[in-house]
């Protein structure tokens, strides 16, 4: 296999602000179900820009990261689409997709830009449905509804992920999309000497210990212990559940429990450099957290033992070029939707003694309350797993940690440098290494705060139109009204923005015929004859927009009358939805 050397950045880098939101089922909730990308990207963003004490004037670039977006967002340039919600309209931005890996390599290129010297400045964020997909689901080529989704079942999702797998020789091996699964746990057994019956119960207490963790952290998606599920059915002796058919296995080794629990959520994180912080963030509360080293591999599935390969030669290229070792680890993240990997990487960074990391685990020690803790957020089996945003996910639990704001799961030692083991995508590896700024004083002024809540804006939006209602977003800052409506003002930045109802007034300065690779049948049989433009709204909102009543013959004499007085008509969408198109005042 291949090793690459890697250098130390130009200048150093840090993580000044992080976010995460709740992991869950959207579905499940009212009060979640009809959140959008936008709403969950948008506000993991600005909670990150507020903890690190910047605006979106400060941010030169945005990263943004999602798995599967055209399965989950029916979208193939999500970044584009996300930009207003947080008050970067206009700043340059790309997207990447690395399958579960997307959120460790979203720190990658985030901390790669900052230390080029190209940007002081960058978020980087990710977000993923994977418990939900947009309505109708039956196919990608479907038109979507706005805000409404289908669960993604499982028949769907298993077939989806087959989509990270070479379709040339991994699919047609078949062995490929199916070691990933068992190999960990099958070569663990065979090269340290336990037995089956050991590491049955070793991938047992590794679920209790994530679920542990998980229990004490308010974003988690689960929050019962399994010592009080095993009460429940009738177990005095919690492994006696364990090893029940209420945790059938699901393969050679792995069980149920020892598996991902797939769902929706966002994270996002400021990166700056460590030199502009005093510059660039206004009253910093806390230690900014330094990116010392990542290295990264990646191997395709059809390579012998691809995780722990791969996984070797990053940890290989951060310690060469850190020269640090496990003895020196604090804390350590392994993103385990396959449950062995967090024992199995653990060992391989030297974070737990190579053969022994199972008794370590056995014991409890590394809960978040043990010496070695692991996975204090409760991975992805308990905490659950929104696969591009669990990584960014892994870095806000580590940076909270290391800022000792943890709360009731805070480690018993501050953390002072960490790693973290990205992995997915068959398979890329990150091994991410940080360390505390011990030589920075935090500000001592009180936070602001924050008005900012994760709210269903588009849901409430098309129920205004429902009503008769057209709603924007006004900034209580400058008073910009945004339209159609997002969480922050693209004048200001400010995310401090209330609902208000549009007058419908407006004028049309731009006049587009449809052509017949813009024209649809559908168009013209709800609107007549039409013509696309833009709109500014009597409130000094402008978006390009329909005008009806519009043809070839008219045009020419409505052109030398613009702006042309619009006012605001709302009909019906095929989908079982209402939009707002506009009509000439004239007639």
């Amino acid at each position: 296999m291949n090793q690459t050397k890697i250098n130390k950045y130009s200048r150093s880098v840090s993580i000044v602000g992080v976010s995460c939101t709740p992991f869950m089922n959207t579905l499940d909730n009212p009060e979640t179900a009809g959140l959008t990308e936008g709403e969950m990207f948008g506000y993991a963003a600005l909670k990150a820009m507020e903890d690190a004490g910047v605006e979106p004037k400060d941010v030169d670039y945005y990263f943004h990261g999602e798995a599967s977006p055209l399965n989950g967002s029916n979208y193939i340039t999500p970044n584009v689409q996300v930009a207003n919600w947080f008050g970067m309209k206009g700043k340059g931005s790309m997207h990447h997709s690395e399958a579960c890996c997307t959120g460790y390599l979203a720190l990658e290129i985030a901390a790669n830009a900052v230390a080029s010297g190209k940007y002081d400045c960058v978020l980087t964020g990710a977000v993923e449905f994977g418990d939900a997909v947009p309505t109708p689901s039956e196919s990608v080529e479907q038109p979507k509804h706005p805000y409404k989704r289908d669960k993604m079942t499982m028949d769907k999702f298993l077939k989806t992920t087959s989509w990270i797998y070479d379709k040339t020789y991994a699919r047609p091996l078949m062995a490929p999309m199916e070691l990933i699964y068992d190999d960990c746990a099958e070569d663990y057994v065979r090269t340290r000497g336990i037995t089956p019956e050991q590491m049955d119960d070793t991938l047992n207490h590794m679920a209790i210990n994530n679920r542990h963790n998980a229990v004490h952290n308010p974003l988690a998606i689960t929050h019962e212990e399994f010592e009080d599920i095993a009460k429940e059915k009738g177990f005095d002796d919690v492994m006696d559940y364990m090893r029940s058919p209420y945790n059938p296995k699901s393969g050679d080794f792995l069980r149920m429990e020892g598996i991902e629990r797939k769902c929706d959520g966002a994270a996002a994180c400021i990166v700056i450099a460590t030199e502009k912080i005093p510059e660039l963030c206004k009253n910093l509360r806390h230690k900014p957290i330094e990116i010392i080293g990542i290295g990264s591999a990646a191997c395709e599935a059809s390579t012998p033992h691809f995780e722990i390969n791969a996984t070797k030669e990053a940890i290989r290229q951060v310690y060469e070029l850190t020269g640090k070792s496990g003895d020196d680890l604090d804390i350590f993240f392994a993103n385990d939707f396959i449950i062995t990997s967090h024992l199995y990487a653990a060992e391989l960074a030297g974070y737990l003694p190579y053969g022994e990391g199972w008794k370590y685990i056995c014991d409890g020690r590394t809960a978040f309350d043990g010496d070695k803790p692991i996975n204090t957020n409760g991975g992805r089996t308990s905490f659950g797993h929104a696969h591009a945003a669990s990584g960014l996910a892994d870095v806000y639990e580590c940076c909270m940690q290391m800022r000792g704001e943890c709360g009731e799961h805070q480690v018993k030692k501050l953390p002072k440098t960490a790693m973290l083991r990205g992995y997915g995508g068959s398979q890329n590896v990150a091994a991410i290494m940080l360390e505390t700024v011990d030589d920075f004083e935090p500000s001592k002024e009180p936070a602001k705060e924050s008005n900012l809540k994760l709210e269903k804006v588009v849901q409430t939006y098309y129920e205004g139109l429902e009503q008769g209602k057209l709603l924007g977003r006004k900034c209580k800052r400058c008073g910009a009204v945004e339209f159609p409506p997002v969480y922050a003002c693209n004048t200001c930045g400010s995310d401090d923005t209330e609902w208000v109802e549009l007058s419908g007034k407006a004028v049309m300065k731009s006049i587009v015929l449809p052509a017949p690779l813009s024209s649809k049948p559908e168009y013209k049989e709800r609107m007549g004859k039409y013509a696309y433009g833009v709109i500014e709204t009597e409130e000094g909102a402008e978006f390009n927009g329909v005008v009806i009543g519009i043809s070839k013959k008219t045009r020419p004499e409505l052109l030398d009358k613009l702006p042309l007085p619009v006012h605001a008509k709302i009909i019906d969408r095929d989908g079982g939805f209402k939009t707002v198109v506009y009509e000439l005042d004239e007639q």
